[in-house]
């Protein structure tokens, strides 16, 4: 059976739209541990210009996917406790932001783009306002996260890939 094209298109535009609803730093750490896990070790192993060993190679590209992993599941759940964390605090009112409290004041600070989305009702566009504050709040502190994170995360790869690398390269090396 084949697939419409229209469906599929459908299906995919939902799906893209559901990835970026994740936020900006999410993103780009999916991104970034994709193309360490699946580009990066078959570049490295495939490199015609290298003069390394074939073990060498087989160490560097083992790397790759071993720091994707450490790297995407530290970051994953430090951002998300720190997402709750953020949440929790906006719940409770405890973060405000000065654009939210000038456009409580006076109705013409809040964006056109937003009014509109809320269809002219203020109440909601206040609402949709402070949402999205605090979603660009996070992706900020979310990126100052993921920097704070990288020497820490780079030093857990670095103790937890040789003993993986070891184990493959052996196995792989014996057959």
């Amino acid at each position: 059976m084949r697939v419409q094209p229209v469906k599929f298109n459908q299906r995919m535009a939902r799906s893209l739209e559901k990835f970026s609803d994740q936020g900006g730093e999410k993103i780009a750490n999916y991104i970034n541990a994709a193309g360490k896990f699946a580009i990066a070790p078959l570049m490295i192993l495939y490199n015609p210009f290298t003069k390394e060993s074939k073990e060498n190679k087989k160490w560097a590209a083992i790397k790759q996917p071993v720091e994707a992993v450490v790297t995407i599941l530290a970051q994953l759940v430090s951002l998300n406790v720190l997402y709750k964390g953020v949440d929790k605090l906006a719940e409770k009112g405890k973060l405000q932001f000065q654009l939210v409290k000038d456009a409580i004041k006076d109705n013409s600070k809040i964006p056109a783009s937003i009014m509109e989305t809320a269809g002219n009702n203020t109440e909601k566009a206040l609402k949709l306002l402070d949402e999205t504050c605090v979603g660009i709040f996070k992706d900020r502190i979310g990126t100052i996260l993921t920097i704070a994170m990288f020497v820490p995360v780079l030093a857990l790869s670095n103790r937890i890939f040789p003993k993986i690398a070891d184990i493959l390269v052996k196995d792989n090396d014996e057959k």
